[in-house]
């Protein structure tokens, strides 16, 4: 597996192959489940405001600041990079007076623009160089991984709890939505993340997941669940039903074609093929069950997505993405859709592409759970 200085070195060999002299990465201080950051991806350091990381073909690596205190904070946690607090970080750049013809960018587009502007006039005609960084930096590192599956273990002992949660406030019946999600947001902290991304709502049938409210959960109702913890800046993702009472049969049936589609496109993953063919094998199986005119917009845009904070690549599982799977991505797969009787339901793990096919990371796997009354 690749350490954060061999992530690094691919980048640099990138670098000079292509003629660069350097590349600018661009951070906006933003560590989202569904956003890169390439500043996090390539030193490991994790700004709470805006930062500039630029990699030199030598080698050498400048993470410039926002200040004195990020500085001191930075230089204690990275060796392999000249950490320097500043108050501009335009002007900063472009006191290194890189030539523009030998500079590239990366993450530009996600500053806020007046900075984005500023860095823009600072490199000149520096040109964009985001889909490069990607292809050369798409593998997690040992760490990353060894902190996903950490923060794995947290979202399937919270989803645990949350079981145990809804029950006992159904049975009160005082527990809303809105409760819900803050207990178990709660108790993910508890159990060692360092930030979490929660999706949940609870309807007898949902179009869609949707930000809890006020409502009070009761019988009948399906509670929909994303739990996104991260560890260290690395987030994962499951995603899971569960039903308050006993389920209809129509529903427990449709859950089950949802958990075999999951199957069939976690089984398709394995380096050298495409992110499509784990769409195109969750889609097989919900389209021979009648449901195809479901499997695509509006009903829905993709079966699973990568996983940030510093890099999300492959991106989206779709059915229109040709990236070839490399070993040591990581990503959810989740064939969470729409169907005509139940409504939308939800089932997704986290899956690393491994040397000969791919490794689960959640030691559990998604089945309708009961809330009993």
């Amino acid at each position: 597996m690749i350490t954060q200085a061999g992530r690094r070195a691919a980048i640099v060999a990138g670098m000079r192959e292509d003629g660069l002299e350097a590349v600018v990465l661009a951070g906006n201080g933003l560590h989202l489940i569904d956003h890169a950051n390439p500043v996090v991806h390539a030193t490991g350091f994790q700004a709470l405001g805006e930062a500039v990381a630029v990699l030199r073909a030598d080698g050498a690596c400048i993470l410039l600041l926002g200040g004195a205190d990020e500085q001191a904070r930075a230089a204690q946690t990275i060796e392999e990079c000249l950490c320097v607090g500043t108050e501009d970080l335009a002007a900063s750049l472009a006191a290194f007076g890189f030539p523009a013809d030998r500079l590239a960018w990366v993450g530009l587009d996600a500053m806020p623009t007046r900075l984005a502007d500023g860095l823009a006039r600072a490199a000149g005609s520096a040109r964009g160089w985001d889909a490069r960084f990607d292809h050369l930096s798409a593998a997690k590192t040992a760490a990353e991984l060894d902190a996903a599956r950490r923060a794995t273990a947290i979202a399937e002992a919270g989803y645990q709890d949350l079981l145990t949660i809804a029950r006992d406030g159904v049975r009160a019946g005082n527990l809303r939505e809105c409760d819900l999600a803050v207990e178990l947001n709660l108790r993910m902290k508890a159990l060692g993340a360092d930030a979490s991304f929660l999706m949940l709502n609870c309807l007898p049938r949902a179009p869609a997941v949707m930000p809890s409210s006020e409502r009070v959960l009761q019988a009948g109702d399906m509670i929909l669940v994303e739990l996104s913890p991260s560890v260290e800046g690395q987030f994962v993702q499951i995603c899971r039903t569960a039903f308050v009472g006993e389920p209809p049969a129509a529903l427990v049936a449709d859950y089950a074609l949802l958990t075999e589609a999951l199957a069939d496109g976690i089984a398709a993953v394995r380096p050298g093929v495409p992110v499509s063919a784990i769409c195109d094998a969750i889609d097989a199986r919900t389209a021979a069950a009648g449901y195809a005119a479901y499997s695509r917009p509006p009903h829905l845009r993709r079966r699973g997505h990568g996983l940030g904070c510093g890099s999300i690549w492959p991106g989206d599982v779709a059915f229109d993405n040709p990236l070839m799977l490399q070993e040591d991505m990581l990503f959810v797969v989740h064939p969470n859709q729409l169907l005509p009787n139940s409504g939308y339901m939800m089932c997704g793990e986290p899956v690393r592409v491994s040397a000969d096919g791919h490794e689960v990371l959640s030691t559990g796997r998604a089945a309708l759970a009961v809330v009993e009354l």
